[in-house]
């Protein structure tokens, strides 16, 4: 009489399937008629790439793309958890970290730009009026973290003003290692933290006449008749770039033709005529 086969190793392979499924969740599959759900840092949107993208991304391929303007900081745990399509983010630690644990992908560079120190533009005396703007003497400089230290003390004097964003933005990453360098974490009433949006450090520091860390695309589009001026720049640390990358929790049909579009000749093309300070990515 034939044996009957164990049960138990069945079982066990149910088993193993069903905790596999619930630490990877299958792929939210999504419809190719959907516009696909892109999260942005807000600085994009700001400076007027972010729509220039989205035109040339409709024309070239037929994509539609819904921008989600944000910091990179929160809209990164967004792509993570796949409520978001992709993301073009400026947060490379961030960005690294998730890459490595395999919590996104197709991660491609897509714009190449800088930061800028503006502050109070100085003017020289003149037989009316006495010099005046630039209380920290930081004009014409390219070290960041040296103008910084020199703000701190102006700052200390009750003499200067600076401006810091308040939400996890590309711009506050960069702010904090310049900081770093420069000395302790500064602490006073000369340090200012603007509200939410990718303006709102702009317009803080020009409503007070204080110093603040900008992107140049933004100061492009942006900066003029502020009563601001960009006193330090070309420090390689003021640099930053942008990434397009992809969820691995949802499945748009047109997400890898995106990024393959971001990151190619004609995305890159795009970028660069755009100006303002933007560059492609190689």
């Amino acid at each position: 009489m034939p044996s009957k086969t164990p049960s138990r190793p069945v079982r066990r392979g149910v088993l193993v399937a069903g905790l596999a499924a619930l630490a990877w969740p299958a792929l939210a599959q999504r419809s190719p008629r959907e516009a696909i759900v892109v999260g942005v840092e807000a600085t994009l949107m700001a400076s007027g790439l972010a729509a220039r993208l989205r035109v040339a991304v409709a024309r070239d391929t037929g994509l539609a793309v819904d921008w989600r303007p944000g910091p990179s900081g929160l809209l990164l745990p967004q792509l993570e958890r796949g409520e978001i399509d992709a993301a073009l983010t400026q947060e490379p630690a961030l960005e690294l970290a998730l890459l490595q644990k395999n919590l996104v992908h197709d991660r491609r560079a897509v714009v190449r730009t800088d930061f800028v120190l503006v502050g109070p533009a100085p003017r020289k005396a003149t037989r009316k009026e006495p010099a005046s703007g630039d209380p920290a003497g930081i004009a014409g400089g390219h070290d960041a973290a040296a103008a910084l230290a020199r703000i701190v003390a102006a700052g200390e004097r009750g003499e200067a003003g600076f401006v810091t964003p308040v939400e996890p933005t590309g711009a506050r990453s960069i702010e904090q290692a310049l900081w770093k360098a420069a000395g302790p974490q500064p602490v006073g009433p000369w340090l200012r933290t603007a509200g939410p949006g990718p303006t709102a450090v702009l317009q803080l520091a020009r409503e007070t006449g204080s110093y603040a860390l900008v992107e140049r695309g933004v100061w492009s589009a942006l900066g003029a008749g502020s009563g601001l001026a960009v006193l330090v720049d070309g420090d390689e640390r003021l640099r930053a770039s942008y990434h397009v990358m992809r969820s691995f929790r949802v499945n748009h049909p047109g997400g890898k033709l995106l990024v393959s579009w971001l990151a190619g000749p004609t995305g890159q093309r795009t970028v660069a005529g755009f100006g303002r300070g933007y560059q492609k990515a190689a």
